[in-house]
């Protein structure tokens, strides 16, 4: 992983599944439940809310909130993904925490505050309703 972080890319592809599983969150339902598209923001709204690990790709638009594995086996959540076995995330070093506005790398939204501290995936599934519920509430 350190040859792979001190790329060019800086990041580490991790497989899934094992360690973990990965909630992919497009960005609009983010910024929905938020209620701002401004990084500092939805930084704190997702660290108040999911109480985990949540890495953030803003070339891709999307967030990925780190649950513990085989949460995909139930994951049902509408317009998300939960990603696990066969896959492999992209994962920044640990002090990513910030967007750099000159490269667009994925960055630590929600830094892991601990090794093997992940987010509840019932916190991220009322993220991603509330989400669901200011987005319906703007396209009325």
């Amino acid at each position: 992983m350190r040859n792979e972080w001190s790329s060019v890319a800086q990041l580490a592809l991790i497989p899934l599944g094992r360690t973990f599983d990965a909630v992919r969150l497009p960005g609009a339902i983010v910024h929905a439940a938020a209620q701002s598209n401004e990084p500092c923001t939805i930084d704190a709204c997702l660290a108040k809310y999911v109480c985990g690990p949540v890495i953030h790709d803003p070339g891709g638009r999307r967030y990925y909130a780190l649950v513990p594995p085989g949460t995909a086996l139930e994951w049902t959540a509408q317009g998300t993904k939960c990603l696990s076995q066969g896959t492999y995330l992209g994962v920044p070093r640990a002090d990513h925490t910030e967007l750099n506005e000159r490269t667009w790398a994925s960055y630590w939204s929600v830094p892991m505050p601990r090794p093997g501290h992940l987010c509840n995936p019932l916190d991220v599934l009322s993220l991603v309703t509330v989400g669901h519920g200011f987005a319906d509430k703007d396209e009325t």
